[in-house]
C-alpha cells in the first residue's frame, strides 16, 4: 500500500471514528493501534505502552496535573467569585463599568483555573443576573463573557501552554510570556470596545448611582481578600521568569501555596478537600489520555510516513511561509468550533511542526498565533464551547424574577453579541502577523 493511500485512510479512519461519537482520546488511541498493528504487525504491541509512559513521564507534562489542581483548588474555595466582586467594586464608576468588569473578571478567572469554561459558569450566575437587573442592554450583558473566558488558553499560568509547549518542543516559559501580551491586548481591545459604545449609547448601561457604588475602605476590604491568590500566581510565573524553577517545579509550589491559601482563610474541609482532588484527577486523568492518543498517532504519522508526505505535499503547494501559516491558522479555528483546545494540539501538531521547522518559523511565534486561534475557536459559532456554556447558564437564570430579557435571548443572539469580540480577536492575529515581536519580544528578555 502506498504512503499516500495509507494516510488518506488514516485521516478518514479518524474522522468517521469522531463523526461516530467516540471522544477525541479514544478516537486517536484507537486509529492508532489498529494502523501500527496493521503496518507493522504484532509486534509494535510492545511499543505502545512504552510510548505513552515515556511520554507521560516527561518533565514538562507532569506539571500539567499540578497546575489543573491548582486551578480546581482556585475555584473551589471561591477565589473566582472574590476576584469577580473586587474588580466589580473597582469599574462600578465607568461607563459600561459592569460589563467592564465581567470581562477582566472572566479574563482573570480562566487564566487562573485555565479552563475557560469556569469564567463563563461563574459569572454566568453571577454576573448576567445583576446587569440585566441594572438596565443593560442583554446583548452587552452576555457578550463579553465567552470571549473573556476564552483568554484563559493565552494568559498563564495556561494547561493548554503547558501541553502545547511539551507536546511540539516549544520552551513552555517563553510561550507563557509570548502568549500574555496578546492575551492583555486582546482582553484591554474588549474594554476600551464596550467603553466606547456605551459612551456613544449611554441607554445601552446606565451608571450604577453615587450612592450604591462602594466606598475605597469596602473596595481596599474586598481586593485584600485575592491578595494572596494573586501573589500565589506572581510567585509561579516569576519562578519561571527568572529561572528559578522549572514549569513542573513551579507547577508543584502553586498547587501546595493554594491549599496553604484555602486553610488560611478557612475555606477548606476534608469534603471539599476530597471533592478537588477527585475533580481534579478526573481532569487530569482525561488529559493524560489524551496525550497518550496524541502520543500514540504522532508516533504513526511518523511510521507509516504520513508525517514527512504531508509536510512535502503542503510546502509543495508553494504558498508562501506566510500563506502556510494563515492557511494552519484557519484549520485551527475551524477544528476549535467542534473540539477542545487539548485535542487540536494533539491532532495538529504533528502535522503542522514539521513544516513550520521546515519553512524556518520562530517557533515560539506560531505557538502564540496557534494558541490565540484555538481561543477563537471556543467562542466561533456554531459550535464554540464556550457559547454553549453561556448557553446552560442562560437556560437555568432565565426563569428567575425579573429576568425576562434574559428569556428572549435566542442562540442567534449570543452569537451576535460574541461577534465584535470575535473581530477584535482576529485583528490581534493579524497584528501578531504583521509585528511578531508582540509575541517575542516578552520571551526574547526572558
Amino acid at each position: 500500500m502506498s504512503v499516500e493511500l495509507t494516510t488518506l485512510l488514516i485521516i478518514l479512519n479518524l474522522v468517521l471514528f469522531l463523526l461516530a461519537g467516540f471522544p477525541v482520546a479514544f478516537s486517536l488511541i484507537g486509529v492508532s493501534i489498529i494502523w501500527l498493528i496493521s503496518l507493522h504487525g504484532l509486534t509494535v504491541l510492545s511499543m505502545i505502552p512504552a510510548t505513552i509512559f515515556d511520554t507521560a513521564t516527561t518533565e514538562i507534562f507532569i506539571a500539567a496535573p499540578l497546575f489543573i489542581f491548582m486551578a480546581i483548588a482556585l475555584e473551589r474555595v471561591g477565589i473566582g467569585t472574590l476576584l469577580y466582586e473586587a474588580i466589580h467594586s473597582w469599574t462600578t464608576g465607568i461607563p459600561g463599568g459592569l460589563a467592564v468588569g465581567t470581562v477582566i473578571a472572566s479574563t482573570l478567572i480562566a487564566a487562573m483555573t485555565g479552563i475557560g469554561g469556569t469564567a463563563v459558569l461563574v459569572l454566568g450566575v453571577l454576573a448576567v443576573p445583576e446587569m440585566v437587573r441594572r438596565g443593560y442592554d442583554i446583548k452587552l450583558a452576555i457578550g463579553g463573557l465567552p470571549p473573556g473566558g476564552a483568554l484563559g488558553v493565552l494568559i498563564p499560568p495556561t494547561v493548554v501552554g503547558v501541553l502545547l509547549g511539551g507536546f511540539a518542543g516549544i520552551p513552555i516559559g517563553s510561550l507563557f510570556f509570548g502568549a500574555a501580551v496578546p492575551g492583555f491586548l486582546i482582553a484591554g481591545l474588549f474594554c476600551v470596545y464596550i467603553i466606547i459604545r456605551c459612551l456613544l449609547n449611554p441607554a445601552l448601561a446606565p451608571r450604577v448611582p453615587v450612592a450604591e457604588r462602594p466606598t475605597f475602605r469596602e473596595r481596599l476590604y474586598v481586593t485584600r481578600q485575592i491578595f494572596l491568590p494573586g501573589l500565589l500566581i506572581f510567585l509561579v510565573l516569576g519562578s519561571i521568569w527568572w529561572g528559578v524553577a522549572t514549569p513542573s517545579e513551579a507547577a508543584g509550589v502553586g498547587a501546595f501555596g493554594t491549599i496553604l491559601i484555602a486553610l488560611l482563610q478557612r475555606k477548606l474541609t476534608f469534603r471539599s478537600f476530597a471533592e478537588i482532588l477527585q475533580t481534579s484527577t478526573q481532569v487530569s486523568v482525561m488529559v493524560m489520555t489524551l496525550l497518550a492518543g496524541g502520543a500514540l498517532f504522532s508516533r504513526l504519522l511518523q511510521f507509516s510516513g504520513s508525517a514527512r508526505l504531508l509536510s512535502e505535499y503542503i510546502i509543495g503547494i508553494d504558498a508562501g511561509v506566510m500563506g502556510t501559516i494563515v492557511l494552519f491558522l484557519v484549520i485551527i479555528v475551524i477544528l476549535g468550533m467542534f473540539i477542545d483546545g487539548a485535542a487540536i494540539i494533539f491532532i495538529a501538531t504533528p502535522i503542522m511542526m514539521p513544516v513550520i521547522t521546515a519553512l524556518g518559523v520562530d517557533s515560539v511565534w506560531f505557538g502564540v498565533l496557534l494558541m490565540v486561534c484555538i481561543a477563537i475557536g471556543y467562542v466561533t459559532p456554531p459550535f464554540g464551547m464556550n457559547l454553549f456554556y453561556l448557553r446552560g447558564i442562560l437556560d437555568q437564570i432565565r426563569t428567575r424574577p425579573g429576568m425576562e430579557a434574559v428569556a428572549r435571548v435566542a442562540v442567534t443572539d449570543i452569537w451576535a453579541a460574541c461577534l465584535p469580540y470575535v473581530i477584535l480577536m482576529v485583528l490581534v492575529v493579524a497584528a501578531i502577523l504583521i509585528w511578531p515581536e508582540l509575541a517575542t519580544w516578552l520571551p526574547s528578555h526572558m
